[in-house]
């Protein structure tokens, strides 16, 4: 999903806290250029632009303050600012409105099938950027244990308020991210990633994959559920699968789903809520493929 609409500012960036910062402002595969981030930032407060060089890994400080020091034409500043704000918009989402990303998910269903191919029954599995529980919560049902792991505190308490008001006491909830996952080497059977993987960082790229991979043991498999590139993941030994099926988001009520779409879809998509008065949406309107598909990779 793209956001249609810009719903924050560079500025907020001084709402993360340290560990988020890290998370998402780390350029390496593919993620935030550290120049393009200082152009942005120009006028930005002394205190943000210290926190953010800080948490910027050593080598690239030094071109973030050379960035900053050098001029830039008002048109270079917006392009940097659009090109870094594409990148942290749904981070920003995750950090500032939690409450309202869980209600955008909580109708979203992964296809029975694509659950059996991971065949979870009595395994240890990592759900890879957890959020507020949308696999983990369903693979604690048949899994031994399920290690939750995302490096956003609020969606991880509402994962532990979901998992107790559903009475599952085995999600083992650790804060962290995907390029330094917080487990030992080869100690789970099933790492998985649903709809928060991607190609590039700070939620995927290499050396993101490679940490999944480093955690299962061998005979275990990674899960890419819901893939936006399958042919990435094909090119690195992974197989595609993909089910049949529409499917649809359900949402609590056509308040809530036509405010939604407008915010996170497109005007069609609201529009359609609105004309037909519907709570559930096909993927097929919201202008998204349906999560019935996964790249599987086997661990040797």
């Amino acid at each position: 999903m793209t956001g249609p609409a810009p719903l924050f500012t560079i500025d907020e960036l001084a709402g993360f806290d340290g560990e988020a910062l890290r998370t998402f402002l780390e350029p390496g595969d593919g993620g935030i250029d550290p120049r393009d981030l200082a152009h942005a930032l120009r006028a930005g407060d002394a205190p943000l632009l210290q926190r953010v060089r800080a948490a910027l890994p050593e080598p690239d400080r030094a071109a973030f303050a050379a960035a900053l020091d050098n001029g830039a034409s008002g048109a270079a500043i917006a392009a940097s600012q659009r090109r870094v704000m594409e990148k942290l918009f749904w981070p920003l989402v995750y950090w500032n409105r939690p409450d309202e990303y869980a209600a955008l998910i909580r109708g979203e269903r992964i296809h029975q099938r694509i659950l059996d191919e991971l065949d979870l029954d009595g395994r240890i599995v990592c759900d890879i950027g957890a959020g507020c529980g949308r696999f983990a919560l369903a693979a604690a049902k048949t899994a031994a244990r399920v290690i939750a792991v995302d490096v956003i505190p609020a969606l991880l308490e509402r994962l532990r308020e979901q998992a107790k008001h559903e009475g599952i006491r085995n999600i083992d909830i650790r804060r962290g991210r995907f390029s330094a996952l917080p487990l030992d080497d080869a100690s789970i059977d099933c790492a998985v990633a649903c709809s928060a993987f991607t190609s590039t960082g700070p939620h995927g790229g290499e050396r993101a994959l490679t940490e999944a991979e480093r955690i299962v043991r061998p005979g275990g498999q990674v899960a890419i559920i819901w893939p936006q590139d399958a042919r990435w993941y094909t090119a690195r030994g992974y197989t595609y699968i993909r089910v049949e099926g529409s499917g649809a988001v359900e949402f609590q009520d056509s308040e809530e789903a036509e405010s939604l779409c407008r915010r996170y879809y497109s005007e069609a998509a609201a529009r359609w809520v609105h004309d037909t008065g519907n709570t559930c949406v096909p993927y097929s309107v919201l202008g998204v493929p349906p999560p019935n598909d996964v790249c599987l990779k086997r661990i040797e």
